[in-house]
């Protein structure tokens, strides 16, 4: 391995859920390396996440549609010249399932490159990370592969960037409605498809019984076209439960549920969101397996549906969903309140 490399490239781009994933491997690489030049190759969405100048130096935005069709290409040409002009001592590819990711460390012409797959594509690293086939946690897959490329790891937390606007944004919020972290819980009832959230009636009651039985106060989150669904949630006490501003970025979401005691949500980007800012969090898993994608972290809680498969249809997703009762969230949520809030 290089001692001290002067210029590092990182690989990684996915959903929101994937990417929080990757932060705190790729935080790992520059806390080890503070005066090299972590780079960041990654999409528009990690430009929330990860912006230059927070956990990483530089990051260069992968426009996925500009890697497809006639000009794919020699847009590619282009990318591996410019990475090419790094000169980089060090890729580490945490996109280990894509063959083009294998290929572009390869093309950056970095003396070190460490992934653990595609499998077809081995030969392209030179340091190779065994694979974890079977049940094994996001997280420590990303963290496995910047270990081998001798990364100390001290913090295994993700990450998310939250700025001073967003800052700003939910503490104006918070004024208006005259609420305190010691006293709110953050509900996000959506999911990026309808089948992997749990039903809205469900959220509904659980809101109430928080409200009768607590007497805490409610902040129901949302975004895009989610506000329907929030307002929904919300009448089940609108006195006590409060329909957050519209968020229009991942750093006014941070910010929300950062502002809150607890949440409780799906599992879904919004999760590790709360995740990477330490909220405490209750999260409702369907088809997801708690082994892969549970809220990482101790202080975290996950209700898993007894609809148990090895793989999911879409038809199954929804009924893994459904099976999970109002009572199985109710003892979990209520036992991490009385926990949480004395």
């Amino acid at each position: 391995m290089i001692k001290d490399p002067r210029n590092i490239l990182i690989i990684k781009w996915g959903a929101l859920g994937d990417m929080i994933m990757g932060t705190s491997a790729i935080r790992s690489v520059k806390e080890t390396y503070p005066d090299a030049n972590v780079v960041l190759l990654g999409n528009s969405l990690m430009h929330q996440i990860v912006p230059s100048g927070s956990i990483v130096d530089q990051l260069i935005i992968y426009d996925e549609k500009k890697y497809s069709g006639i000009k794919s290409i020699n847009n590619l040409f282009k990318l591996i010249l410019h990475l090419r002009r790094y000169k980089f001592d060090l890729a580490i590819n945490l996109r280990w399932h894509s063959d083009r990711c294998a290929v572009i460390s390869f093309l950056s012409g970095a003396k070190i490159r460490v992934s653990s797959g595609p499998k077809n594509m081995m030969n392209l690293y030179n340091v190779k990370v065994p694979f974890p086939f079977g049940r094994y946690h996001e997280i420590h897959r990303n963290l496995d592969i910047v270990k081998a490329a001798g990364i100390i790891v001290k913090d295994e937390t993700p990450y998310t960037h939250i700025c001073e606007s967003d800052k700003a944004f939910a503490e104006k919020f918070f004024v208006l409605k005259s609420l305190k972290k010691e006293n709110t819980v953050c509900i996000h009832p959506g999911a990026s498809k309808p089948i992997r959230a749990w039903l809205p009636e469900r959220y509904k009651e659980i809101a109430k019984r928080i409200v009768d039985n607590y007497k805490l106060n409610i902040i129901v989150t949302w975004s895009g076209k989610e506000k329907e669904l929030a307002e929904y949630v919300s009448s089940a006490d609108n006195s006590k439960i409060f329909v957050a501003p519209e968020t229009k970025s991942i750093g006014e979401l941070a910010a929300l549920i950062k502002s809150c005691g607890m949440c409780l949500t799906n599992c879904t980007g919004p999760m590790n969101v709360a995740v990477a800012v330490q909220t405490p969090t209750c999260a409702v898993l369907g088809s997801s397996d708690p082994e892969d994608w549970r809220p990482y972290g101790e202080i975290h809680r996950t209700i898993k549906s007894p609809l148990i498969r090895e793989t999911y249809t879409d038809e199954q997703e929804g009924e893994a969903m459904k099976a999970v009762s109002v009572e199985q969230v109710w003892e979990t949520v209520s036992k991490r309140i009385k926990e949480l809030y004395g």
